[in-house]
C-alpha cells in the first residue's frame, strides 16, 4: 500500500481544508480521489488513521457521509518520504513526488538538504573509512558501451570503467603504455604488434586475454553499420592473437595515427562473453577492466566502486555517486561545502567568486577552456532553402554572436571561429567576413530564392535556448524557422535528417587530431548532413591525414578541411563554451580532461587540512 503517496494526493485534493478542521466526505468520492474500489480506499483510511495523519468518523449506510479531519499538513511527510527514497538511490521516484506535490517552501527545504549532500565526503562505513565524490548532472546515461559512446558524459563514464591497449597524455601529447606495456611496428607503419600485461582483471574476475582485444576491435571495424566509429578501424587488414598475451595487426595502407585510435574511448577492451550473452543488457550493467567497476545504474543515480584489483593501481576514491536530474535546471542545487569539488559549466558560483575575490587561501581556482562548440549543420541532402550556399551565408550574418553571448549569458564565452578555441581556420578569419548590413542580408536571402517556406531546425532540449534566440533574429529577416526538440538517444543515432533542415548541436572538441576526424568521419556528425561532393572531398582530404607522418602537416590538412567546410558555410560555428572549477585546497589531484571533467581516478583527500 502505497502510504505516503495517497496522503499526500489526499491532501492536494482538499488543498482549501485547514488542518484540524472536521468536513464531510464520501468514501466514494475517496475512491475517486485514489482511483480504487470503495472497498480499497477504507483500507486506506484505517492505515492512515493508523499512521495519525487525519481522523475519520464514518457515516451509516452506503453513500452516506463521513467526517474527515485532516491531522497533519504534507509538507514534512512529503520531505521524509522523498529524503528516504533519495537516500536509497530512487532519485528518479523522489523528483516525481516533489515536483507534483512539493510547495516552494519544501523544495526549497529539499534542495537546501540535497545540496549539503553534494560534493567530496568521508564517512565511517564497516569500521572503515570510505571517501565519496557525489555529483549532480543534468543528462541521462544512454548507454556504457564503448563501441555506441555518442555524448561526452557517457564517454567520461566508460572512461572510468574500461581501459584501452595504449593512452594518449594530452599535456605531453604522446602515447604511453596501457593494457599494452609494450609494441613495435614495420618502418610503413601497416604492420603492429602489440604485447600486453599480465594480471590485467575484468571486474567480474576474468583475466584479460589477446583474444579480447581481437574481439573488441573486429566488432568494430566488422560492423561499421552498428557503430559509427567503426572508420578508425577501416584500416585494418587483418588481426590474430599470436599466443595469450601478444597481438598482431595488418593494415592495408600506413596510419601514422594508428596508435591514437587505439586510445580512443570505442577502443576500449570489453570481454567477449559479456558482450555476446547481450548488447543491450551490456551497455547498462557493464564489465571492463577500468579503475572504477559499476554497482548500480538506473534513471535517476549511477554508483561507481574503486576496483581494488586494477593493473594500474587503486583509486584513492572509494566511491562516486552521480544523482540524474535530466528535467532540472542546471545550478537549481546550491554549492557544496568547502569538502566539495565544484564545477560549474558556465560562469563562476556566487559562493566560488565571493570566495576567491576576498583572497580566501583555503580556495584554490581552475577555469578550463574545454573546447565545447555550439554548430549549425545544413541538410544539404533535403531540397529546402538551406541547400543555398546564399541563404546559409544570410543565416550566417544573421546570427550575431557577440549579441548572443551578451543577451543569453552562461557559459558561452565568445564567438566560434572554428572548432579550435586558440587559432582560426586558414584564409579569412569569421570577423573579417562578418560585417553585412541588413539590405545585403535581404539580398543574399532574395539570390537564395527564399520565399518564406518553412526553415526545420532539429536539437535536444540542451541547445533549447540557442534555437529560439536564433528563431527570434531570423523571424526579424523574415525567415519562418520551426524548431523541434527531440530526446538526445534519437539524436545519437539519427542517421539523416530526411524531415530537417538544420541540426543544432555541441561538439567537444579534444584538442587533437582524432578529435576533429571524428566530426569529419563519423556518420551521425558532418557526413549525414553534406551533399555528395562535399561529403567525397571532406571524406578524400581527411583520410590523407591518415597517411602523413608529419604532425605539422596534419595539422595543415587538418585546417585545410575545417577551412573548405566554413567556406561554403555546410556548417556554421557559432559559441565556444567554457569550465569553471573551484575547490579547497584538501582536495588534491584534481585535473580536468579535455572534454571538461573531472578525472574520478585522480582525485584524493587531504584529511589533515581543515576549514
Amino acid at each position: 500500500m502505497l502510504t505516503v503517496p495517497h496522503f499526500l494526493e489526499l491532501r492536494q485534493y482538499f488543498n482549501n481544508h485547514e488542518v484540524g478542521k472536521p468536513f464531510s466526505v464520501t468514501v466514494d468520492k475517496l475512491a475517486g480521489i485514489w482511483y480504487c474500489t470503495p472497498r480499497y480506499a477504507k483500507l486506506i483510511v484505517h492505515k492512515l488513521c493508523e499512521l495519525g495523519w487525519i481522523e475519520w468518523k464514518a457515516g451509516r449506510g452506503r453513500g452516506h457521509t463521513s467526517v474527515l479531519t485532516l491531522l497533519t499538513d504534507s509538507g514534512e511527510i512529503l520531505l521524509r518520504e522523498v529524503k528516504l527514497k533519495m537516500e536509497q538511490g530512487n532519485v528518479k521516484e523522489a523528483m516525481e513526488l516533489m515536483n507534483r506535490f512539493g510547495a516552494t517552501a519544501v523544495k526549497e527545504q529539499f534542495m537546501d538538504w540535497l545540496s549539503e549532500g553534494m560534493g567530496f565526503s568521508t564517512q565511517a562505513v564497516s569500521n572503515k573509512l570510505q571517501d565519496t565524490l557525489r555529483f549532480p548532472v543534468y543528462r541521462s546515461i544512454l548507454t556504457l558501451d564503448p563501441g555506441l559512446i555518442y555524448y561526452d558524459f557517457d564517454a567520461h563514464m566508460v572512461g572510468q570503467l574500461f581501459n584501452t591497449l595504449v593512452e594518449y597524455d594530452q599535456e605531453s601529447r604522446t602515447v604511453t603504455p596501457c593494457i599494452a606495456h609494450s609494441w613495435e611496428s614495420s618502418v610503413d607503419a601497416r604492420e603492429w604488434t602489440f604485447h600486453l600485461k599480465k594480471s590485467v582483471m575484468f571486474h567480474h574476475g576474468r583475466e584479460l586475454t589477446a583474444h579480447d582485444v581481437v574481439f573488441s576491435l573486429d566488432r568494430l571495424r566488422l560492423n561499421p553499420e552498428r557503430f559509427e566509429s567503426s572508420w578508425m578501424f577501416q584500416d585494418i587488414e587483418q588481426i590474430d592473437a599470436m599466443d595469450h598475451k601478444t597481438v598482431r595487426i595488418r593494415l592495408k595502407e600506413p596510419n601514422y595515427l594508428f596508435l591514437r585510435f587505439l586510445s580512443t574511448i570505442p577502443a576500449s577492451i570489453v570481454p567477449e562473453e559479456i558482450v555476446r550473452a547481450g548488447e543491450a543488457e551490456f551497455g547498462k550493467k557493464p564489465a571492463g577492466t577500468g579503475p572504477f567497476r559499476m554497482v548500480r545504474l538506473n534513471e535517476g543515480i549511477c554508483i561507481l566502486e574503486a576496483f581494488p584489483a586494477h593493473f594500474q593501481g587503486r583509486p584513492h576514491l572509494d566511491r562516486v555517486e552521480v544523482l540524474i536530474f535530466p528535467e532540472m535546471e542546471t545550478g537549481s542545487l546550491k554549492e557544496p561545502d568547502w569538502t566539495s569539488v565544484m564545477i560549474s559549466h558556465g560562469d563562476a558560483s556566487k559562493v566560488q567568486r565571493d570566495a576567491l575575490l576576498k583572497g580566501n587561501s583555503e580556495w584554490l581556482a581552475m577555469e578550463t577552456l574545454f573546447c565545447c562548440c555550439s554548430l549549425l549543420v545544413f541538410n544539404q541532402r533535403k531540397t529546402g532553402p538551406q541547400n543555398h550556399p546564399k541563404f546559409r551565408q544570410a543565416l550566417h550574418h544573421i546570427i550575431d554572436r557577440e549579441q548572443m553571448i551578451a543577451e543569453l549569458g552562461g557559459d558561452r564565452v565568445f564567438p566560434a571561429q572554428g572548432f579550435r578555441p586558440y587559432r582560426p581556420v586558414s584564409g579569412k578569419t569569421m570577423e573579417e567576413s562578418s560585417s553585412a548590413s541588413r539590405s545585403e542580408i535581404l539580398a543574399m536571402l532574395k539570390a537564395s530564392g527564399y520565399q518564406g517556406e518553412a526553415f526545420r531546425l532539429l536539437t535536444t532540449e540542451y541547445h533549447e535556448e540557442d534555437a529560439v534566440w536564433i528563431r527570434e533574429r531570423c523571424e526579424s529577416f523574415g525567415i519562418h524557422m520551426e524548431i523541434e526538440i527531440t530526446d538526445p538517444s534519437e539524436f545519437a543515432v539519427h542517421p539523416s535528417l530526411p524531415q530537417h533542415d538544420c541540426l543544432l548541436f555541441g561538439n567537444i572538441f579534444s584538442d587533437d587530431e582524432v578529435g576533429e576526424l571524428e566530426m569529419y568521419l563519423q556518420k551521425n556528425y558532418f557526413l549525414c548532413a553534406f551533399d555528395e561532393p562535399m561529403t567525397e572531398a571532406v571524406k578524400k582530404a581527411a583520410v590523407s591525414v591518415f597517411r602523413e607522418s608529419d604532425e605539422n602537416e596534419r595539422q595543415r590538412k587538418l585546417a585545410d578541411v575545417e577551412n573548405l567546410i566554413w567556406q561554403t558555410y555546410s556548417v556554421l560555428y557559432l559559441v565556444q563554451k567554457k569550465s569553471n572549477t573551484s575547490f579547497h585546497k584538501s582536495v588534491r589531484g584534481v585535473t580536468i580532461n579535455a572534454s571538461g571533467w573531472l578525472d574520478f581516478h585522480k582525485i584524493w583527500f587531504h584529511p589533515h587540512v581543515s576549514s
